[in-house]
C-alpha cells in the first residue's frame, strides 16, 4: 500500500516468528497499529528497529521510520502485543510480551544485517536500553521522549495501584481526543478515537506496575553499559521526559548527547507543533547517518562472527 504523504511503498507487517511464545491477541489490531517495515529492494546494509511505547502503537512513528528509510537504511517497526487492539488484550499482555518480541526481533534481524540499531518512544527508549545497552548485536540507540520516571506515579500511587490490581483491573482518567497532533499513518485519525476509548482512557492498575519495573530497569541499563546513543527531550513534557532526563544525567553525567526541543510535547513525532516534529526526526537523522557503517559481504561476514 502507498502511503499518500511521503508516496512509499509500505509492507504491513514483521515475521510471524517474532511473536513466537508470546501474547496472542484475540482481537485484530486497527489500521493505525498495524507492524510495517520499510525495505529497500536491493535491502541496505544498516537497519533501524523502531520501538513505541505504553499503550502506543507503530502508525506513531511512521514520520522518523518514513525519514530513516529516506536516509538509506531499512526500518521495521513491530506492534508490542496488546497494543492496538483492545484494553482486554493489553490487560492480558505483560511486560515479558513486550519485551520479547523486540528481543526476538534483535536476534533475527541481526542474522540478516550483522547488527541492529534501536530507536525508541517513551516506554519504547526503556526497552531499547534493557536489551540493547550494552549488547554487541546493537549498535547505535536513540531515546526519544525517554521513560525512565513518571512523577504520576508516586509511592503512595505504586501502593495504591498493587492493592487494586488483584480486584480492579482499569481505572476511568481523563483523556479528551485532539485535532491539534499531526499523525503521519495511513488515513489518520481514523482509529484515534477507537484507541484512545480503549487505552488512553484508562489506568491499568497491574500493567502500571509493570511499567513502573521496566522503566527503572531501562535507566539501570543504559547507565550502567555504555552505549552509543542518542537522547531527544521535548520540553513541554514534564511528567515523563524532563524528570528522566534528569535522572539519566544524574546518573550518567552531564552528557553532549542530549538534545532539548522546546515546544514539544511527549508526541514528538506528530506533535501540535510542525517544528519541533521537524527538530526531532532532524535530531533522529543526523545521529543515524553520522559516521555510518554498512556491513557488506565479507565485512558483514567478519562483523557477525564477532558478535
Amino acid at each position: 500500500m502507498e502511503n499518500n504523504e511521503n508516496k512509499i511503498i509500505f509492507n504491513y507487517s514483521v515475521p510471524d516468528k517474532w511473536y513466537e511464545g508470546l501474547y496472542k491477541d484475540k482481537q485484530p489490531c486497527r489500521s493505525a497499529a498495524r507492524p510495517f517495515c520499510l525495505v529497500h529492494e536491493q535491502p541496505a546494509g544498516e537497519c533501524w528497529l523502531l520501538i513505541h511505547g505504553y499503550r502506543g502503537y507503530p502508525g506513531e512513528l511512521v514520520r522518523p521510520a518514513v525519514d530513516l528509510y529516506g536516509s538509506g537504511f531499512d526500518v521495521y517497526v513491530p506492534r508490542l502485543p496488546g497494543h492496538g487492539t483492545c484494553g482486554a488484550d493489553f490487560a492480558r499482555s505483560c511486560a515479558d510480551d513486550w519485551t520479547g518480541v523486540i528481543r526476538n526481533a534483535i536476534n533475527d534481524i541481526t542474522d540478516k544485517y550483522g547488527r541492529v540499531n534501536l530507536l525508541g518512544h517513551s516506554m519504547g527508549t526503556a526497552i531499547a536500553a534493557v536489551l540493547g545497552s550494552g549488547n554487541p548485536a546493537v549498535g547505535k540507540i536513540i531515546y526519544v521522549s525517554p521513560s525512565f520516571e513518571n512523577l504520576q506515579m508516586t509511592p503512595a500511587s505504586r501502593v495504591i495501584l498493587k492493592l487494586l490490581s488483584p480486584f480492579t483491573p482499569k481505572i476511568r482518567c481523563k483523556w479528551h481526543p485532539s485535532s491539534k497532533y499531526h499523525l503521519h499513518y495511513e488515513n489518520a485519525p481514523c482509529d484515534e478515537m477507537y484507541l484512545g476509548t480503549e487505552y488512553f482512557r484508562w489506568f491499568f492498575t497491574k500493567k502500571l506496575g509493570e511499567y513502573y519495573r521496566l522503566m527503572k530497569k531501562g535507566l539501570e541499563c543504559v547507565s550502567a553499559y555504555p552505549h552509543e546513543h542518542l537522547v531527544i527531550c521535548p520540553l513541554l513534557d514534564k511528567i515523563i521526559s524532563v524528570p528522566s532526563v534528569q535522572l539519566y544525567k544524574k546518573a550518567v553525567g552531564e552528557r553532549e548527547n542530549i538534545i532539548y526541543i522546546e515546544n514539544a510535547t511527549h508526541s514528538v513525532f506528530y506533535d501540535k507543533d510542525p517544528a519541533a516534529e521537524e527538530a526531532a526526526v532532524a535530531a533522529v537523522i543526523g545521529f543515524a547517518v553520522e559516521k555510518q557503517l554498512f556491513w557488506r559481504g565479507e565485512e558483514h561476514e567478519n562483523k557477525s562472527k564477532n558478535i
